[in-house]
């Protein structure tokens, strides 16, 4: 005998009851499109990490530069002169490929997954933010994903979104015009509370970091 699917004809109504719970509970809807993850992304690559890998990258390309000239101009030999090409060509493919190519691509892949696994570029996400934990709902379907507070270990904003990363470096956009059953500082107060060593990274200069 086959096995019924997920959902089987008759017992739609049945699906809906985890929602109840989630009912009065802080929520955010974000569609996560070509623009916001654009958005996110960049933000990512503007961490503390990676603002020193990009300068000690600029770096090296311009002391490799500053090695060709020198080369050039004092007629150093050919293998001198190749060393320093190949020094400057390496700094610049590895600034390319870390700052320029991978965040794109990052991004293509992202849609495409969405494509290949929603059947939509522009997904809308919803996270509920519980008494236990996240409750995550992707596009129409009726799965619900729980996270714990305990995996998020920062949070930062730009101009329009809330990024939550997880100690698996995972970035979960939230639109900042997207809550119901509260705000934006709701969110922030809320995970003060639930998560205790979270890093906060706000826009506002005169609010206090964490």
């Amino acid at each position: 005998m086959s096995e019924l699917p997920a959902v089987a004809p008759g017992y739609e109504d049945d699906v809906p009851q985890e929602d109840e719970a989630l009912s009065g509970c802080l929520m955010n809807t974000c569609v996560l499109d070509k623009a916001t993850l654009q958005e996110a992304m960049k933000a990512s690559m503007r961490r503390p990490f990676f603002r020193v890998l990009r300068a000690i990258e600029l770096l090296v390309a311009a002391a490799a530069l500053g090695l060709l000239i020198w080369a050039v101009a004092a007629k150093q030999s050919s293998s001198t002169i190749l060393q320093a090409v190949f020094l400057l060509a390496a700094a610049l493919f590895f600034f390319v490929q870390q700052f320029i190519l991978y965040p794109r691509r990052a991004v293509k892949n992202q849609l495409l997954r969405q494509a290949l696994d929603e059947g939509a570029a522009a997904l809308k996400n919803r996270l509920w933010f519980t008494e236990e934990n996240v409750a995550n709902r992707r596009g129409d379907s009726p799965e619900l994903r729980h996270m714990d507070y305990k995996k998020i270990k920062r949070v930062s904003e730009t101009r329009r979104l809330i990024l939550l990363t997880t100690r698996r470096n995972r970035v979960i956009p939230l639109d900042k015009k997207g809550f119901e059953n509260g705000s934006a500082e709701d969110l922030f107060r809320l995970l003060a509370v639930k998560c205790p060593k979270l890093k906060t990274e706000r826009r506002n200069a005169n609010a206090p970091n964490r």
